[in-house]
Formats: C-alpha cells, sequence, structure tokens
C-alpha cells in the first residue's frame, strides 16, 4: 500500500481497532487482497477482536499497491453492515490530503492591473476636488 493511502487509514487507526469487525470486513475483501492463510492467520491470532483488527490492518499494509489493498479495504467496509461510516471518513481523509493545490489568485495590484487601478484613480481624481470645492 502507498505511503498516503497508509496514512489515511492510520489517521483513523485507533477508531478502526475500537470499532471494525475484522472478520465481517474480510467476508466482504476481494479474494485476491487475503490468502486463505491470511484470513485463517486473522481469525485464529486471537479472541480479542482488537488483536485481530490490528493484524488484518498489518496484512493491509504490506500488500502490494498493485493489488489495491486499500481501495478493496474501503469497498469491504462500505459493504460491511455498520461500517459505511469509517469508509467513508477514510476515503475523506483521503481525498483532503491529496487534493490539488489551490490554484494562487492574481492579486488585484499586480503589475498588469496597477496601471488600470491608477488609470481609474486618475479619472476619478477631477470628481473628488470639484466636490471639495
Amino acid at each position: 500500500m502507498n505511503d498516503q493511502k497508509r496514512q489515511a487509514i492510520q489517521y483513523h487507526y485507533a477508531a478502526l481497532v475500537k470499532g471494525m469487525d475484522a472478520i465481517a470486513v474480510m467476508d466482504n475483501l476481494s479474494g485476491s487482497l487475503l490468502s486463505q492463510p491470511e484470513r485463517e492467520f486473522v481469525k485464529e491470532s486471537s479472541q480479542i477482536r482488537r488483536e485481530r483488527n490490528r493484524e488484518l490492518i498489518s496484512i493491509l499494509f504490506r500488500t502490494r499497491e498493485e493489488l489495491e489493498p486499500f481501495e478493496g479495504f474501503v469497498d469491504a467496509l462500505k459493504n460491511t453492515e455498520k461500517h459505511e461510516i469509517m469508509a467513508a471518513e477514510i476515503l475523506k481523509t483521503y481525498t483532503q490530503d491529496n487534493s490539488p493545490a489551490e490554484v494562487e489568485k492574481v492579486s488585484e495590484t499586480s503589475p498588469t492591473h496597477a496601471g488600470e487601478i491608477e488609470h481609474d484613480l486618475q479619472t476619478k481624481q477631477p470628481e473628488l476636488s470639484t466636490m471639495n470645492a
């Protein structure tokens, strides 16, 4: 998994470890993401849900990017009852962290506009002087 995707998941790591049901999520994971021995290892690794969650995330972090582990994990969360919000939050974090930089706006006092502004000030100047008279 690439670093940006890993960081999006790590940002929500505590919530995932606490609230995810790894076995239910694995039921919705694509078969190419986890081998049968990996699935069995997660299921048998611990009776404690949090430990199973940590193990599943750890395996996904080590999965090659070509297999799209992030996308598969998020899809599995979306398709697992009561996990849709987690999927949305992870995607939101990933999207915000990878949005294109905003284009810098040109200042109104940039050299291209400076002449226009100066011209406007000169044409309005006589109007001001007649008002003061």
